[in-house]
C-alpha cells in the first residue's frame, strides 16, 4: 500500500474541500486546453430519463456545477464521499435539488443492493482505494445489466513525470512521484476488463502553461498529506520554478488524464 491509498493519509487530505480546491485552481487557471474537464466529461456521460446515478468519489461536487438542474427527467443523483467533510459540502450545496442525494459511503462495501444504478462515476479516486480489487467488484455489483461505469484518472507520465524530475534537481534526497499509482491511464484498461466486458480510453489532451509560480507551490502544498514530502521540504522549489517562468515566460508542463468508460453486458 502506498502513501495515495492509506486510509489514514486520505482521510486527511479530503477531511474538507480545501485541497482539492487549490488543486483544481491550478488546472482552471493555466490549463492550455480551453474546453475544460468537466464539459468534455460530460460530452461523454450518457444520461437518460429516469437514470439512478450514483457518483463516487465526488469530492466538493465541483463536475454538477451549473449542471445538475439539467439532468433528464426523473433521474436521482447519490453524491457519496468516504471523507465525512466532503458529503456536508455537496450537501450544503445541491440540498436543495429535489433529484440529489448526499452520502458517506466507501467504494469497497457499497451499501445497495445488486443491479441498483444505470450509471456509476468514479473520477480520479481509484488510485486512493486500498483494496481496488473489493472496489470493481462492488462497482460491478450494484451496476444494472447495460449500465456504464465511468472512471477518470492520470497517467504515470506528464505532471508526474515533469514534477520527478524537478525533485531530483532541487533535492536529490527526496523521492517523489516515482511510484506508479495503482490505477491510471496505463493499467486502467486491463484492471477494468477484470469486472467489465467492453472498456473504452479516451484521452483528454491538455498542458498546464503556468504563469503565476504560487500556484504551483500551493498545488504541491495541498498534496503533503499523500505525499513522501513534507510542506518544509518544499523550501527552494519556488525560486527554482520562478527561474523557469522568468525564462520561458510560463512553467509548461504536458498532462496526461483521460476516462474509461466500462459496460456491463
Amino acid at each position: 500500500m502506498s502513501i495515495m491509498d492509506k486510509v489514514e493519509n486520505v482521510k486527511e487530505q479530503y477531511k474538507d474541500g480545501n485541497n482539492l480546491a487549490k488543486r483544481t485552481n491550478l488546472h482552471v487557471k493555466h490549463s492550455t486546453n480551453k474546453q475544460g474537464f468537466v464539459p468534455w466529461l460530460f460530452e461523454k456521460y450518457e444520461f437518460s430519463k429516469g437514470y439512478r446515478i450514483l457518483e463516487l468519489g465526488c469530492g466538493n461536487g465541483t463536475q454538477w456545477e451549473n449542471r445538475i438542474h439539467i439532468l433528464p427527467e426523473d433521474c436521482t443523483l447519490v453524491l457519496s464521499d468516504f471523507s465525512e467533510g466532503m458529503v456536508k459540502v455537496v450537501w450544503d450545496k445541491y440540498s436543495g435539488q429535489k433529484n440529489m442525494l448526499a452520502q458517506k459511503l466507501d467504494i469497497q462495501n457499497i451499501p445497495f443492493p445488486d443491479n441498483c444504478f444505470d450509471i456509476i462515476i468514479a473520477n480520479h479516486m481509484l488510485y486512493h482505494v486500498p483494496n481496488l480489487p473489493k472496489a470493481l467488484s462492488e462497482v460491478k455489483r450494484v451496476l444494472k445489466n447495460g449500465g456504464k461505469f465511468y472512471a477518470a484518472t492520470n497517467g504515470d507520465g506528464g505532471m508526474r513525470t515533469y514534477l520527478r524530475d524537478a525533485f531530483k534537481k532541487v533535492n536529490q534526497n527526496l523521492n517523489s512521484f516515482t511510484k506508479e499509482l495503482s490505477f491510471t491511464l496505463q493499467n486502467g484498461q486491463d484492471l477494468l476488463e477484470k469486472y467489465f466486458d467492453d472498456v473504452q480510453r479516451h484521452d483528454y489532451e491538455d498542458s498546464l502553461s503556468i504563469t503565476e509560480t504560487q500556484d504551483l507551490i500551493d498545488w504541491l502544498e495541498s498534496t503533503v498529506t499523500i505525499a513522501t514530502y513534507s510542506k518544509n521540504d518544499l523550501n527552494g522549489f519556488y525560486d527554482y520554478f520562478e527561474a523557469i517562468r522568468q525564462k520561458e515566460g510560463a512553467i509548461n508542463i504536458h498532462k496526461e488524464a483521460g476516462l474509461f468508460i466500462s459496460t456491463k453486458l
